[in-house]
């Protein structure tokens, strides 16, 4: 029953993968690059990125609410803004939408992510947000998701 699950789990994520990528190309890809590397002191990768690898709580807070000022991602500091996606992005207020692409994000190039994001779980995290009307900055993060 377990190797069951754990395959419905991996198929369950392979399906989301793939739907989100088609949207990843019309949304992420022209900052991040069909690749995930991003565009080198501009826009900061996805491919083995800490925040797409890690704590799914916070990537969705991350693009839900959006992201102003330095961030260090894979050692290297970036300075930019990543305005809530589902501003810049209207198809991606759909909870189910916003899944799939960070399903793909979280499997595609070298990051393998097993476990999928739902659209319930996306929905929880906004309702735990909601009254957060700012972008998040390091500070803020690093008090909401401690390292663990």
């Amino acid at each position: 029953v377990a190797a069951s699950l754990a395959a419905f789990a991996e198929d369950d994520i392979k399906a989301s993968a793939e739907r989100g990528k088609a949207v990843y190309m019309q949304t992420c890809m022209a900052c991040h690059q069909p690749t995930g590397l991003g565009i080198p002191g501009v826009f900061p990768p996805f491919d083995g990125s800490e925040y797409i690898q890690g704590d799914e709580r916070r990537l969705v807070a991350l693009v839900i609410k959006g992201y102003q000022g330095p961030i260090t991602v894979k050692g290297v500091q970036f300075n930019n803004i990543l305005i809530a996606v589902d501003t810049q992005f209207s198809m991606l207020k759909e909870d189910a939408k916003l899944a799939d692409v960070l399903n793909y994000v979280r499997t595609a190039w070298s990051n393998k992510a097993e476990k999928p994001i739902t659209a319930d779980f996306i929905k929880k995290v906004r309702d735990e947000f909601k009254d957060r009307t700012t972008a998040w900055n390091a500070e803020d993060l690093a008090k909401a998701f401690p390292a663990k």
